[in-house]
């Protein structure tokens, strides 16, 4: 059941999760404006790259953050359910 639990984990963050943020990117139409708008307006820096951060968001997967130690934890516990799974029989 770990197994299962992890995979389906793994199948979220890796592949629904980017694929659900690629399909709702804005447009590149959308893109052309907001550019337009902070060229155009001679914004400050700072406010200029707020505005362009939404644009540009690339998906960092949630259980690599902090060092993937999501990932190492998951291993542990798999590996000490096969070890002691492998004892009783």
């Amino acid at each position: 059941m770990l197994a299962t639990i992890y995979a389906i984990i793994c199948i979220f963050d890796f592949i629904v999760v980017p694929v659900w943020i690629g399909l709702n990117r804005p447009s590149n139409k959308i893109i052309d404006e907001r550019l337009h708008q902070i060229h155009m307006h001679e914004m400050d820096s700072s406010i200029a790259r707020e505005m362009v951060k939404p644009l540009t968001y690339q998906h960092e997967p949630f259980t690599l953050k902090g060092g993937g130690l999501f990932h190492l934890s998951f291993g542990a516990l798999l590996t000490g359910s096969a070890v002691a799974r492998g004892r009783k029989t």
